[in-house]
């Protein structure tokens, strides 16, 4: 009786769940045959527009709320693209990831997804990214190089990421810019093919995205670290985080050409030089924001 029950419960919680309230999915890419999915499966969350003029208070409550959640774990999260799908359990912190291969191969563009939960009939409608052209992609760090963070400075790096909201922070003058410039080398009406690689994790998705779009940055692919949950990233060791994640995409766009931005904070000018050593076709160049006289170089 009691075993009737739980199953009885737990049918009842799939099916109560919908894809548009639980399911937060990150930015999805990939080339004509490989794509990476990524999201996680929680109870979402109510949040009021940020305003330039939230105090202090207002911006710890905002920070503490995206920080903590309620997570499902162990749900299967169905993914449909281009009519193939898919399946996938969310971990014990309800994060979800999708390393998919397609048969049938696509074109350069942006591609509808349908992502469900088992059992429930409803569903949240996102879109890839798919490059497989020659082109002139971007890779940048974010802290310091794109928004002000003072991460060699711990005191300030708090003070900025807690106490203060996304229209409250300061940009990297300029950068936009030299990123839209670049980019205006590719075709025009393809995607746009510009990687944002930080440390941060995945739970401060919303926030940075609101900064890159409060700020009109060109479309762009956000990479964060998975922090909690199967598989996590190198928490501490950033070379070896972003060595992974940069190779990967080299490994991804064999036709694509980098050029790549970062600051002097957290090694990036290290991790940024090993690749030129290693991919001498595929670095076109890079330039290392100095925090301390705050340029490029």
């Amino acid at each position: 009786m009691l075993l009737k029950f739980l199953l009885f419960i737990s049918l009842f919680i799939s099916v109560s769940m919908k894809a548009s309230d639980n399911i937060e999915i990150y930015n999805s890419y990939g080339n004509s045959h490989e794509v990476i999915i990524q999201g996680r499966l929680l109870h979402k969350k109510e949040f009021k527009e940020v305003k330039k003029s939230d105090n202090f208070f207002q911006n710890i409550y905002r920070r503490a709320k995206e920080l903590i959640n309620n997570e499902i774990k162990n749900k299967t999260v169905e993914v449909e693209i281009n009519h193939e799908k898919f399946y996938e359990k969310s971990d014990f912190e309800g994060y979800f990831q999708f390393d998919v291969t397609l048969k049938k191969g696509l074109k350069t563009g942006y591609y509808p997804i349908k992502l469900k939960i088992k059992n429930n009939p409803d569903t949240l409608t996102s879109k890839a990214t798919i490059i497989d052209k020659k082109m002139i992609g971007i890779i940048s760090d974010f802290d310091d190089t794109i928004i002000v963070s003072n991460v060699p400075n711990k005191l300030k790096l708090a003070y900025n990421t807690v106490f203060k909201n996304y229209k409250q922070r300061k940009l990297v003058k300029g950068l936009k810019e030299r990123f839209e410039k670049i980019l205006a080398q590719n075709p025009k009406n393809l995607p746009t093919p510009l990687f944002i690689l930080s440390g941060s994790p995945q739970q401060l998705f919303n926030p940075i995205e609101g900064f890159l779009n409060y700020h009109n940055f060109p479309k762009h692919i956000l990479i964060l670290k998975k922090a909690h949950g199967k598989n996590k990233d190198p928490l501490s060791d950033q070379y070896k985080y972003k060595m992974q994640k940069i190779e990967k995409l080299i490994q991804l766009y064999p036709n694509m050409k980098w050029v790549m931005f970062g600051d002097s904070g957290e090694k990036d000018k290290e991790v940024y030089e090993s690749l030129t050593k290693k991919y001498p076709d595929k670095v076109l160049r890079f330039y290392i924001r100095d925090v301390k006289k705050r340029g490029m170089e």
